[in-house]
């Protein structure tokens, strides 16, 4: 009986593609009923829950998941050895297992999130339309952020080495983080609802190597941050962990989100992460259509941004590696599984997003 329940878990699997399948057959009805209806209550009431803890219960699973995963291939691999005779029955056990745990996680992931990587973008929703851009347009755009950038910084304070800081530590950017999509929210309702604050992550100082700034958990409904990168990034970042938490999977959508939420936030350092991320973006964006234009304008880059950026840019320097690649390969991977062609490319995709909603709004 219970080999046999086993057996039935692994169907779960083929039900939570074919759960995603049946999304993509009405995408508008399945985002009304499940991604701003059920999911978007269940999402809510769980980051709520695990809201209590102070730490992030998806870091310690991970940690609870990896020692258990030993323990037990070991206490395999002991009984094979003082039990050779019945070594086929053993993993036969073993490999059901396994396949009986990641057939459920996999069904808790579509289930509790994962189906919103079939909802309808953002963009489309609110009628945000890419269109064709010159290399002109892009260096106009990425000029005035660079301006108004520029001046939001004067309100920041600096460390010894004049790079720009927040306002306060990661505990106070969590607390302050959702003050932007409340704003936001008054024009792009999807963005509204009351969520439990991201976390920090205990291991940052590790993610680095991966090249990874912050993970959201769809079995705990958490962002998760990264707190060891450049202080002056992690604003925007947490925006881009929680618009994940709302309900948006495609990492250039949330990109996007987070540029406007940290844009709507009623504090400098907020705003200055979003613009900071953005024109991060649209430099590389415009370095592949008109790299004169864009050395013309840097020679006109504010000298405090020009600090920040180098700063950034000599940060990750240091963390590049076997592992950092092998992280994006994986990452690159994920992204791809769940539908997004483009992969870890699409983070750049903003760039068309953001010139889209220039054209429409500003």
């Amino acid at each position: 009986m219970q080999i046999r329940l086993k057996l039935l878990s692994l169907l779960l699997i083929p039900l939570s593609i074919l759960l995603s399948y049946l999304y993509t057959l009405s995408p508008e009805k399945w985002e009304q009923y499940y991604s701003l209806g059920i999911n978007k209550c269940t999402i809510q009431i769980l980051s709520k829950i695990t809201g209590i803890f102070p730490f992030s219960l998806f870091e310690w699973g991970i940690y609870v998941g990896i020692v258990s995963l030993i323990i037990y291939t070991l206490y395999t691999l002991y009984k094979c050895i003082t039990d050779f005779h019945s070594i086929f029955k053993l993993l036969g056990h073993y490999v059901l297992n396994i396949g009986c745990i990641a057939s459920i996680l996999f069904f808790i992931f579509i289930a509790f999130w994962g189906m919103n990587y079939k909802r309808p973008h953002f963009s489309e929703r609110y009628d945000i339309v890419i269109g064709e851009h010159t290399p002109q347009e892009l260096g106009e755009l990425y000029a005035h952020l660079l301006e108004v950038a520029g001046k939001i910084r004067e309100e920041l304070p600096v460390d010894e080495n004049g790079r720009a800081q927040p306002l306060g530590d990661h505990h106070d950017i969590f607390d302050r983080a959702q003050a932007g999509f409340d704003i936001a929210g008054q024009k792009f309702t999807v963005l509204n609802g009351n969520y439990g604050k991201a976390k920090a992550v205990l291991a940052s100082p590790l993610m680095n190597y991966t090249g990874i700034t912050g993970i959201y958990s769809p079995f705990t409904s958490e962002p998760n941050i990264n707190i060891s990168v450049p202080a002056i990034t992690i604003p925007a970042t947490t925006c881009h962990e929680m618009a994940h938490q709302r309900g948006y999977g495609f990492e250039n959508e949330c990109n996007f989100i987070a540029y406007i939420t940290s844009l709507s936030h009623p504090d400098p350092d907020f705003q200055y992460s979003g613009y900071i991320m953005a024109i991060s973006y649209l430099s590389n964006a415009l370095a592949s259509a008109d790299r004169d234009l864009l050395l013309s304008i840097n020679a006109t880059m504010p000298d405090g941004i020009y600090k920040d950026l180098v700063a950034i840019n000599e940060f990750w320097d240091g963390y590049k590696g076997d592992v950092k690649e092998a992280a994006e390969q994986i990452n690159n991977a994920y992204l791809q599984s769940n539908g997004v062609e483009a992969g870890t490319a699409s983070y750049g995709e903003m760039v068309n997003l953001i010139l889209a909603l220039h054209d429409k709004y500003y």
